[in-house]
């Protein structure tokens, strides 16, 4: 029962779902409203070039509108990404979302991974800016890394962008979970961007709109910019989701809320876990990974409970396992459920 993703929950019924990392408070009221009254206007083809939420995450971003691209969640821009620069050698670090090697294999890409090392926690270190020459075309990486939740420190992420600019390679750096991390403004790239840089968003996990499909991208340059423009199709934001976007990016209190929430619940299940002799690894992220038994993602749904198998994480093996960080009650029920998997 291994899962390219989470959140794979129609082929169960009554199902609590761990496996995908949505924000555990639920989409914004103001966001649901904004799609409803948005419906009115449902014959009319979107903005293509979604001109008031790009002004609207500009603001956001402190950047400028022309250095702002949307998409149809973040998983489309980077197949756009990858279609608009046709890189001939790729960095990725594994284990680490699984789109950006099959995105860079559709265009015949060699990709090389650097593996993270399980007993140092799965962090990047700086035997992958030493990997990092002048021969690769493109880099990505994740900060909070997803599955593991670790966070690449401000340092790095400094000499990253730094070594990209100089060999010429362009740096894709996904921060769709980053929005989850208490002052997570210490943590991004945007500290350190330059002309090579491109730092991916979402509106999924952090609004809890996943199936509204909503990301977006900070690039460096402009010319980007227009280069992914023209990848892709060309209506490729709905109007309803570029309504909601906009609604969602007035929620500041709700996101306070939310890495407040996460955090405290985040550690809560670690502790919890850890106690029934799981071995939960460390994560900044509205996720865990954790190691036990083979096939505990079975008994655990015989459970009524979806957790995700990593098994399929380049990097990974039997026994690794990443749950959601969701409501008291609800990690109250995986916990109870995971002891009597674990402990008979």
């Amino acid at each position: 029962m291994i899962q390219l993703h989470g959140g794979n929950i129609f082929r169960y019924r009554d199902i609590l779902d761990f496996s995908a990392n949505i924000n555990p408070l639920g989409t914004p009221e103001s966001v649901k409203k904004a799609v409803l009254e948005g419906l009115a206007d449902v014959e009319k083809y979107p903005d293509p070039y979604c001109t008031e939420l790009r002004n609207s995450l500009a603001a956001h971003e402190k950047t400028g509108y022309e250095n702002i691209i949307c998409g149809n969640g973040a998983d489309d821009l980077i197949f756009r990404i990858v279609h608009a620069f046709k890189p001939k050698k790729a960095l990725v670090c594994a284990p680490t979302f699984a789109e950006y090697s099959r995105a860079l294999a559709e265009v015949g890409c060699e990709v090389c991974e650097h593996i993270l090392a399980e007993n140092g926690g799965f962090a990047m270190d700086e035997c992958f800016l030493a990997q990092l020459d002048g021969g690769f075309d493109m880099c990505f990486v994740c900060t909070p890394n997803n599955p593991t939740g670790r966070l690449i420190a401000p340092k790095m992420l400094g000499k990253l962008a730094r070594k990209c600019a100089e060999n010429g390679t362009v740096l894709v750096c996904d921060e769709c979970f980053l929005g989850f991390v208490e002052e997570g403004e210490r943590f991004t790239l945007a500290n350190f961007i330059n002309e090579k840089c491109i730092i991916l968003k979402a509106f999924t996990k952090l609004y809890a709109m996943a199936g509204i499909r909503l990301g977006y991208a900070v690039c460096g340059s402009s010319s980007a910019v227009e280069m992914i423009q023209k990848s892709g199709q060309f209506w490729s934001v709905s109007a309803l989701a570029q309504t909601a976007g906009i609604a969602a990016l007035s929620e500041e209190g709700y996101v306070c809320e939310t890495r407040a929430y996460v955090t405290e619940e985040r550690r809560f299940l670690a502790a919890e876990m850890s106690a029934l002799g799981v071995k939960v690894f460390p994560s900044d992220a509205n996720f865990l990974l954790f190691k036990s038994d083979a096939g505990l993602a079975e008994k655990m749904l015989a459970e009524g409970i979806l957790i995700r198998d990593c098994s399929n994480f380049s990097g990974l093996t039997d026994g690794f396992y990443r749950v959601a960080v969701r409501t008291r009650d609800e990690n109250i029920r995986l916990i109870s459920a995971l002891g009597r998997c674990v402990n008979g």
